[in-house]
């Protein structure tokens, strides 16, 4: 808890000196912007932090609220979700300001036409963070069964994602975004015990898999998939290459772009590109050291500053095909939080660019028309101002 407090404290003095007024100051983007062709129709709002999408159709979407609030958004209306789980959340009340756990993802079975199942990822009033699934009768949930739970409780996680790998297996992420610096390295992430800090693979009933990897000292496969990751929360899976991508906070800089693979190491906290918010160190091993034994990120982002660098926060993930912007096919798209605006990446060429729209985005999905929805949290601290935009050509 102390490792909270003291992230609190550091965004805490960040916010008082961005924050001179309610309407938070958009900074300037940190890469060049790309003038692409869009419009965008703001098409649901008085969210607070909208988190997580799933699309059913079209006009059709399960919407989650951090706050603990999930909607059902049908042809231009919506319509709140009763009896959800109870969360918890850490933040700044002088800000109203969430920062860690809530109610986060919820996705759809692949099969949602026949058998009606949304799961959703939260942290619970237990301090446990979890995945359940449920079905919705008039309005309300129902059958709703916890399926998977960490072993600990996870205060400092974040992101939470589900992706779905095919039509039995999703893929989970669980943050732990502890401070750790060289003098005091914080292990959780390497401790194949501890579910924080991991990449997780489960069946479609929360069971494990018989071909996750089986790791040195254990017996047989758990949940945990790969591990070292601090906080991924962008995850993006290719179904074409088999391919699962991975957006992953840093902490001052050194935000990462990863392919996750099974049974692999990425390294947190024993070697990172970013060093710790008050300046000190992480890395315990040299990059040489880290190279032969944890997987390297294929790409990372440090914007220079006179202190050391700054993250660009990077909050969720996904690579366009087929959209209806012929400027951003075979981009990945992420929203930067630190930013507060949309960025769009090149991965053959290694360029990361800003784009014209503002704000905290923090969850992007293609519709099947090839429209982008972008889930963008508030920009007004006292207000619940969160919204949904549709962007198309």
């Amino acid at each position: 808890m102390k490792s909270i407090k003291l992230l609190f404290a550091f965004l805490l003095v960040g916010c008082l000196i961005s924050c001179q007024s309610n309407i938070v100051k958009v900074p300037d983007s940190p890469y060049p912007i790309s003038n692409d062709s869009f419009t965008m129709d703001t098409i649901a709002q008085g969210f607070t932090i909208p988190y997580g999408i799933a699309i059913v159709e079209d006009n059709e979407y399960f919407i989650t609220d951090r706050i603990g609030k999930m909607f059902h958004f049908k042809n231009g209306t919506k319509t709140e979700i009763t009896g959800m789980p109870q969360v918890v959340t850490f933040g700044i009340s002088e800000l109203r300001a969430i920062l860690h756990g809530g109610l986060m993802d919820v996705s759809i079975h692949p099969n949602y036409p026949t058998n009606s199942w949304i799961y959703i990822s939260y942290l619970d009033s237990d301090g446990l963070a979890k995945v359940s699934r449920l079905k919705i009768q008039n309005n309300a949930a129902t059958q709703l069964e916890t399926i998977f739970q960490t072993r600990k409780t996870n205060y400092t996680g974040n992101g939470m994602r589900i992706i779905w790998e095919d039509d039995t297996h999703f893929f989970l992420n669980v943050g732990n975004s502890n401070f750790s610096t060289s003098t005091n390295p914080v292990l959780n992430a390497q401790d194949l015990n501890d579910d924080a800090g991991k990449i997780h693979r489960l069946m479609e009933d929360g069971s494990i898999p018989s071909d996750n990897p089986i790791f040195e000292g254990f017996t047989s496969p758990t949940t945990i998939w790969s591990y070292g990751h601090r906080d991924v929360q962008g995850l993006y899976y290719e179904k074409t290459t088999h391919t699962l991508f991975g957006v992953e906070h840093g902490p001052k800089g050194g935000d990462e772009l990863n392919i996750i693979e099974k049974g692999k190491n990425y390294g947190w906290p024993l070697f990172s590109y970013g060093i710790n918010y008050d300046g000190a160190t992480v890395s315990t091993i040299s990059k040489d050291s880290a190279a032969v034994f944890t997987v390297l990120p294929e790409h990372y982002w440090t914007v220079p500053t006179h202190d050391g660098g700054q993250a660009v926060a990077p909050a969720c993930l996904l690579k366009v095909n087929g959209s209806t912007i012929s400027d951003w096919n075979d981009y990945f798209l992420f929203g930067s939080l630190a930013y507060r605006r949309l960025m769009k990446y090149n991965r053959e060429t290694n360029e990361t660019y800003g784009l014209d729209i503002e704000g905290r985005v923090r969850t992007l999905k293609q519709l099947p028309s090839g429209d982008i929805l972008a889930l963008i949290e508030r920009n007004n601290l006292n207000q619940a101002n969160g919204q949904i935009v549709r962007i198309k050509n």
